[in-house]
């Protein structure tokens, strides 16, 4: 029976792993004030470690539920951090005009299936109503993060992208230290096949000129140097999972 249950689980089809906290693939949110959420989701995560996500979308894949697609969601993103579970997500689809809060064992003691209800029918759903999302969805994760504040994880200042990154840093700065006497080295021989070629190649010409005779520099050889820039931007509120492996449980709703 539970081969049979996690084949199924398997067979749902998802998107990939959001690359931000806020996903709005409906087109409903206020974009600036999404954006000011995204921040404040990455913030809640560097001041308590717990990891919550946002994602909006039309309607459910066919022959999916809303449970099914929460569940896996919250699996397969990997939501929470590694050893904790401590991650949530609010769905909402606005043409099936459902939603859900779906969360991970670790944050399930204090964001109970209970607490979740209240939240979707109490605060969100009333909004919703009112031809209002954006104001749906930041009370609803403002009553979610309230709710969760308090819990023994403790931030670590970072978030997981964040310090993935730093990893990625520490690596390069280990290859460039390596590589430096090696470019000293070639920068030494480059210098002095540089003096040799002026010395060989070059000489002073005489010229004629109408207010006398000058002389120039003439090289018969010409150097050249390419110079190219990289650049790399990265947001520290991108959102990556931290290693949860499933949900608690949650609840769901409709408007």
């Amino acid at each position: 029976m539970l081969v049979l249950l996690l084949a199924l689980l398997s067979a749902v089809p998802l998107p990939a792993r959001p690359a931000h906290y806020v996903t709005d693939n409906a087109a409903v949110l206020d974009a600036a004030r999404a954006a000011a959420l995204d921040h404040k989701l990455a913030e809640f995560e560097r001041e308590t470690s717990n990891q919550l996500l946002v994602y909006i979308d039309r309607d459910l894949p066919p022959e999916t539920t809303l449970e099914e697609f929460s569940s896996q969601a919250l699996h397969e993103w990997k939501v929470g951090q590694q050893g904790k579970d401590n991650g949530a997500i609010l769905f909402l689809f606005t043409d099936a005009r459902k939603m859900r809060i779906e969360t991970g064992y670790g944050v399930e003691e204090k964001l109970t299936d209970a607490k979740a209800k209240r939240i979707t029918s109490t605060v969100i759903k009333p909004l919703l109503q009112k031809n209002d999302p954006t104001g749906a969805v930041e009370a609803g994760t403002a009553a979610m993060m309230d709710t969760l504040r308090g819990l023994d994880f403790h931030g670590t200042g970072k978030t997981v992208a964040q310090t993935q990154q730093v990893e990625s840093t520490s690596w390069a700065i280990v290859a460039l230290a390596m590589a430096v006497p090696f470019l000293f080295l070639c920068f030494v021989v480059g210098l002095i096949v540089a003096i040799g070629r002026l010395r060989r190649g070059g000489a002073f010409v005489k010229t004629q000129t109408a207010s006398g005779t000058s002389w120039t520099w003439s090289s018969s050889s010409s150097d050249s140097s390419d110079s190219s820039d990289s650049s790399s931007s990265s947001s520290s509120d991108s959102f990556s999972g931290g290693g949860g492996d499933g949900g608690g449980g949650g609840s769901s709703d409709s408007w």
